[in-house]
């Protein structure tokens, strides 16, 4: 009997070492994923930090800048009147009827009435729905594309300039392996 309680003592001492061991390194986890995400924090503060002391840096700068601008280069803004005539030619521009959607262009279909094109094809026998206006698609396609002709060349009718004109390439022939 005393051999089963020795071998129930080491079973139940074994399981809270690690049971113990386990939070240990649960909580070790947890403290490690803590400082991860602070130094994440600081090289995130450290770059706003630099952004914002290059902003300083340039502001500072403008009051130097706005000297040369008024001493040397005299630049200024666009005034309206260098472009429009008026302020009401600004507004006809913003209240144009032709301006396009902000959604974007919209699709349109060619569509003619069903005697408005002479020689046309007809569509193939199937089940159609009823037009309403009269009107069908008329389908056109296109014949392939044409191999361009060759250049005509125009050969001198003298004797001499014939042999400057270069022979044709050779063409390749099938058993030179």
């Amino acid at each position: 009997m005393r051999q089963y309680l020795s071998a129930i003592a080491w079973i139940a001492v074994t399981t809270a070492v690690v049971a113990g061991a386990q939070i240990v390194t649960t909580k070790a986890a947890a403290e490690r994923r803590a400082v991860t995400k602070l130094n994440i924090a600081l090289v995130e503060n450290q770059v706003r930090i630099r952004e914002l002391q290059a902003e300083l840096r340039t502001r500072a700068g403008m009051p130097e800048l706005q000297r040369w601008n008024d001493a040397v280069f005299q630049l200024s803004a666009p005034q309206g009147a260098q472009i429009l005539q008026s302020p009401l030619q600004l507004a006809s521009f913003a209240a144009r009827p032709d301006a396009a959607p902000a959604a974007g262009p919209s699709v349109q279909y060619a569509v003619t009435p069903p005697d408005a094109v002479p020689g046309a094809v007809p569509a193939p026998a199937a089940p159609r729905a009823p037009s309403t206006a009269g009107a069908r698609v008329v389908n056109a396609s296109f014949p392939a594309p044409r191999a361009p002709a060759p250049p005509v060349i125009a050969l001198p009718d003298t004797p001499e300039l014939i042999p400057f004109i270069a022979p044709a390439p050779p063409e390749p022939q099938a058993d030179a392996f």
